[in-house]
């Protein structure tokens, strides 16, 4: 694989956040990324992460508990790797 590829780039980019996503266990990894990297090996376009909020809670408390977890992820990636993530208003 050509690794000077955006395809490339984009997914050693996720593959260094990861760690950090993971270290939230109210999110589980899903979705065609999270399949091309851990189980199957099909070509794919895009390159994102999909994530599922796995506490069972209303939709009026869920949303700010996720804001805040991404919140969590943003700023221990930027304080350890230098990755800066911005958060955007849904």
């Amino acid at each position: 694989m050509d690794k000077t590829s955006p395809y490339y780039r984009q997914v050693a980019l996720l593959v260094r956040a990861l760690p950090w996503v993971a270290n939230e266990s109210c999110f589980a990894l899903k979705g065609g990324t999270a399949i091309n990297l851990f189980i199957h090996d099909f070509p794919r376009l895009s390159v994102d992460i999909d994530l599922a909020w796995i506490p069972l809670e209303s939709r009026e408390v869920a949303l700010p508990n996720v804001r805040e977890a991404l919140t969590r992820i943003a700023a221990e990636l930027e304080a350890q790797t230098g990755i800066r993530a911005v958060l955007q208003n849904p």
